[in-house]
């Protein structure tokens, strides 16, 4: 579920913003990453007990926006605060289609280093909540999980899936 959370706040924000974000992708922070993009990862969780068999599985994303404006700082922060808002637009209160609950912000700052400044670059991290419902699955079920599949594709951005894999994680 946490894989396809950060997905489809990744495909909200390209389809709702496209280009006008830069590069998306799955990502935290923006160390040695001196380019514009947005970046999301999910990078905490908190459980409370609903049911004997369930928990609310509480997480915090984070959504790091980079951009680059060579004039001055005054300009980088009039760019980077359209798409701040543009973001949070675009994700307050959607459920993306999942059984979350809907995404709330709860903040945000400037992380941007003086070395990302010196390169006329400014970094927000904007941070979000939301939450779903872990129930207890039986050991078949859990052993499951732990099996992934793989495609491979040997010409860059081609469809065509040239070879594949399941691999299983020994529990």
């Amino acid at each position: 579920m946490l894989a396809q959370i950060e997905e489809a706040i990744i495909n909200r924000i390209k389809t709702q913003l496209g280009a006008s974000a830069g590069t998306l992708a799955v990502q935290r922070g923006a160390e040695g990453i001196p380019q514009p993009a947005v970046y999301v990862s999910t990078e905490a969780g908190k459980f409370q007990a609903v049911t004997q068999q369930s928990f609310r599985q509480e997480l915090t994303i984070f959504v790091d926006v980079i951009f680059s404006e060579l004039s001055s700082e005054g300009e980088r922060r009039k760019g980077v605060y359209l798409i701040l808002q543009g973001i949070i637009q675009t994700l307050l209160l959607q459920k993306l289609g999942l059984a979350i609950k809907p995404i709330v912000p709860t903040g945000w700052r400037n992380t941007t280093t003086e070395d990302f400044r010196d390169k006329g670059l400014i970094i927000y991290s904007l941070e979000l909540a939301t939450s779903y419902v872990v129930e207890k699955l039986d050991d078949e079920a859990t052993v499951d999980l732990l099996t992934v599949g793989l495609n491979y594709y040997l010409k860059p951005g081609d469809d065509t899936v040239d070879a594949s894999d399941t691999i299983t994680l020994a529990p």
